[in-house]
């Protein structure tokens, strides 16, 4: 069949759904469901098509009737097909607006766990192209799976949402989302995870320059359980106290290990900016804390741009 011919039959599903809303005087109520069932069809039609915008169209008129008819559970599935449509045809906002509606119907039908699963899709639509947005969606996503008491979503949305607020600068905010997760994660028992995120979140406290806030952190963490001794726990410890010293050569050490070089992008990429306070490259003499004979008065050893430029 003829793509013309498809789309004169998708709209012949439209005459069929406004044929089934009239009234008369033998039919006084209109047929709902009819005109649902042949929506449905007409957006199905149109859909495949690539008719998108009528498809969106009809979709958003069945779960206007589905509402009518208390139907909320149908009416959000359907509103979250106009959520796709919208995608698809680059209505980013609309897309947003579907899925959000579809949301707030799926909580009134009393499935929350769906409800959270369609804010994450809606979030994930809009994760390149409004990154502010997708945190914002993530965020709610999480305080509705936290109705549920659902840990291990919770954690996985606060984490998505903390990502994207380092992305976007807004570091105070993603301090307190990873903060968030590490909770959820404890509460899910996901012990390997919170590891990941505690590197992740001193990252973030030394980036953002509070080298106290990032000590009395990891000073905390040390109470999570198999956390002190591990690896993660000895790599943090080394690099605070070279963080601390000015250490550049041992901080950089730490910082291209394999469990901070091959972690998530925003956190890898938090370690290859962070800047040492003061940093100084120290050569092999230095490290065994042996001295130069012309320096030993001074009670160590001067870098070479001090020697270079004498003692004034």
């Amino acid at each position: 069949m003829t793509s013309k011919k498809r789309l004169g039959e998708a709209f012949g599903h439209i005459a069929q759904a406004e044929k089934c809303m009239k009234t008369s005087f033998f039919k006084w109520n209109p047929d709902l469901d009819g005109a649902i069932s042949e929506y449905i069809k007409a957006a199905t039609v149109f859909r495949n098509v690539k008719a998108l915008s009528e498809a969106r169209d009809a979709y958003v008129k069945a779960a206007e009737l589905q509402q009518r008819m208390n139907d909320p559970f149908h009416a959000a599935k359907s509103y979250e097909q106009a959520g796709f449509l919208s995608k698809e045809n680059n209505e980013i906002e609309k897309a947003v607006n579907f899925m959000e509606h579809a949301t707030q119907m799926f909580q009134e039908h009393g499935t929350p766990d769906t409800a959270a699963l369609c804010m994450d899709k809606a979030a994930k639509m809009v994760e390149t192209t409004h990154p502010s947005k997708a945190a914002e969606l993530y965020q709610r996503a999480c305080e509705i799976a936290e109705l549920e008491d659902k840990s291990r979503q919770c954690a996985e949305f606060i984490g998505k949402a903390g990502r994207l607020l380092i992305r976007l600068q807004r570091y105070d905010e993603a301090i307190s989302s990873l903060k968030k997760e590490i909770d959820f994660l404890k509460a899910a028992e996901n012990y390997d995870q919170i590891k990941k995120v505690v590197i992740g979140l001193i990252l973030l406290l030394l980036h953002n320059g509070d080298y106290v806030a990032a000590e009395q952190f990891f000073n905390s963490a040390i109470s999570y359980t198999s956390f002190p001794e591990s690896e993660e726990a000895a790599a943090m410890e080394t690099l605070l106290s070279a963080y601390d010293e000015g250490d550049e050569d041992e901080a950089r050490r730490i910082l291209a290990l394999p469990l901070i070089k091959y972690m998530d992008n925003v956190f890898a990429k938090l370690a290859r900016d962070l800047v040492i306070p003061g940093g100084v490259k120290k050569n092999k003499a230095q490290q065994k804390g042996t001295t130069d004979a012309g320096n030993g008065a001074l009670g160590g050893v001067l870098d070479d741009e001090e020697l270079e430029g004498g003692l004034c």
